[in-house]
C-alpha cells in the first residue's frame, strides 16, 4: 500500500506538470475587459485599457508569452484604477476587470499646479478635459505640513450626510491651518477650524441657521465661526444690527463686528480666488 501511495503521488505531480505546461503553450482565446464604474466618473473605459494595456495581448498568442502579474502591475500603476485583477479562465480567454478611482474631492493648489481629483486615500487623479465629477472643490496652498490629505476626514463625513453634501461646495484651507467652507448658497463663509468634533461643529451651525438667521437675515453675516467649542461666532458684514430676541443661547452666540479671517477674506469667495465651478 505505501508503495502504491508513493507511486501515485509522483504520477499525480508529474501529471500536474504536463499539464501545466501543455496549458501554458496552449493558445489564448478572446481577451474580455470590464470596467465597473459605479460612479459613472469616466476616468477608464475598456477601450482605453484596450489601448493602453492589451494592445500587445494578441488572441492565440501561446498563454506562457504573457505574465499576469506584469500586467496587473501596470494597471494598478495608473492613477485612473483603483483595483485591477487579470486571469485566464477555464476556456483559454483573459479576463481583465477593472475598479475605477472613485473621487472624493477636486484639489486647486494656489501654487499653480493643474487642478487634480484624489481619491479617499489622498491618491492624485489626473483631471482631463474629457470628464468631469460633481465633488467637493478644495482650495489652498498645500505643502508637506499642510496637504489635501489632511481635509479626507471633514469631506467623508460630509458625504456620508445627504444634508451636509448638499451644503458644503467648496473647502478652502488657510496658510494658518483652519478650515474654510464655502457653503452651496452664497453670500457668507464657515470657519471650520479643524477636524476635531464634526458632529457638534455641524449641530451649532445647523442650529444658526434654524434660530438666528432667519431673524437677523441671511446676508447679515460674512463668516460664522463655529471653531471654537461651545460657540457660534458670526462676524457682520457692515454696521450695526437692530436688537432682536434670538432663540439660542446668549452663551453659546457671539455676534462680533466685521472682520477678517485670518489667512481667508471671506470676500475672496466671491471674487475668483475660489474658482468659479466651485459653486456648480
Amino acid at each position: 500500500m505505501c508503495a502504491c501511495t508513493v507511486v501515485l503521488l509522483v504520477y499525480l505531480v508529474f501529471a500536474m506538470a504536463a499539464s501545466a505546461d501543455t496549458a501554458a503553450h496552449m493558445p489564448l482565446g478572446k481577451v474580455h475587459i470590464g470596467v465597473k464604474d459605479s460612479m459613472h466618473t469616466g476616468f477608464i473605459t475598456p477601450a482605453d485599457i484596450e489601448r493602453d494595456f492589451t494592445a500587445a495581448v494578441v488572441p492565440g498568442m501561446p498563454r506562457c508569452s504573457l505574465s499576469i502579474c506584469r500586467m496587473e502591475e501596470a494597471l494598478l500603476a495608473s492613477d485612473k484604477i483603483e483595483r485591477a485583477n487579470v486571469a485566464v479562465l477555464s476556456d483559454g480567454s483573459l479576463a481583465v476587470d477593472i475598479v475605477p478611482m472613485v473621487p472624493v474631492a477636486r484639489v486647486f493648489d494656489s501654487h499653480g499646479a493643474e487642478s487634480y481629483y484624489i481619491n479617499a486615500h489622498g491618491k492624485r487623479i489626473s483631471a482631463e478635459a474629457r470628464y468631469h465629477v460633481d465633488v467637493p472643490v478644495v482650495c489652498g496652498s498645500f505643502n508637506e505640513r499642510h496637504t489635501p490629505a489632511r481635509l479626507l476626514p471633514l469631506l467623508s463625513y460630509v458625504a456620508s450626510r445627504p444634508e451636509l453634501d448638499a451644503l458644503v461646495s467648496t473647502v478652502v484651507s488657510t496658510p494658518s491651518g483652519d478650515i474654510i467652507i464655502v457653503p452651496a448658497m452664497r453670500g457668507h463663509v464657515i470657519n471650520f477650524g479643524d477636524t476635531a468634533d464634526m458632529p457638534g461643529k455641524f449641530a451649532r451651525l445647523q442650529r444658526f441657521y434654524r434660530s438666528v438667521s432667519p431673524v437677523r437675515g441671511w446676508n447679515s453675516y460674512d463668516t460664522i465661526s463655529v471653531k471654537w467649542a461651545g460657540q457660534v461666532v458670526a462676524t457682520r458684514r457692515a454696521g450695526h444690527l437692530s436688537d432682536v430676541q434670538l432663540a439660542v443661547a446668549e452663551e453659546e452666540f457671539i455676534d462680533a463686528d466685521a472682520e477678517t479671517v485670518q489667512g481667508f477674506d471671506p470676500r475672496e469667495a466671491d471674487n475668483g480666488i475660489v474658482p468659479d465651478n466651485a459653486y456648480q
